[in-house]
């Protein structure tokens, strides 16, 4: 039942991969060149959800990122929105979240890759968006998932590891 909502890394042991993918380059929406790994809290889980502003399931997803989002930050756990528009596009991702779809932060990554990390992170294709990884509190990436989740199961991700 849990790998069909979250394929545990840990049950493969971490690859070098995973650490590959936290030092993927990012520009921030003001612009400044970073890495994912700079947007990863020490201390908390952190949730990154891969997005485009063309993905119509993404849309549907940003009330429920959302909502565990504001019900968690500052305590166990945040999100960080990827936008996979690519730096090139960073006008348009700008003025999405101008408009204000979702409210957690997001940084902005080119697609291709930010798949290439994936793959070499967990072993299995990029499919996507909308892709969630999930990074513990020691900034390991433990878990990963492609597709829609269903309310409350980033909250039972959360609440279920130490």
């Amino acid at each position: 039942m849990m790998r069909a909502l979250f394929f545990c890394l840990s049950l493969l042991g971490l690859t070098q991969g995973a650490a590959q993918a936290a030092g993927v380059a990012v520009t921030t929406l003001e612009g400044k060149a970073s890495t994912l790994a700079e947007h990863i809290t020490p201390g908390h889980y952190t949730v990154v959800m891969m997005w485009t502003t063309y993905c119509n399931v993404c849309r549907k997803q940003y009330p429920i990122v959302s909502a565990f989002h504001d019900a968690h930050t500052g305590k166990t756990a945040e999100v960080l929105g990827l936008s996979l528009d690519g730096p090139e596009e960073l006008a348009a991702v700008q003025a999405y979240v101008a408009k204000k779809p979702f409210s957690y932060p997001t940084v902005v990554a080119d697609s291709a890759a930010m798949g290439k990390m994936f793959e070499a992170a967990t072993g299995e294709a990029f499919t996507g968006t909308p892709t969630y990884l999930v990074f513990n509190p020691q900034r390991q990436l433990v878990a990963f998932k492609s597709g829609d989740l269903a309310p409350g199961t980033l909250d039972g991700y959360v609440k279920a590891k130490p």
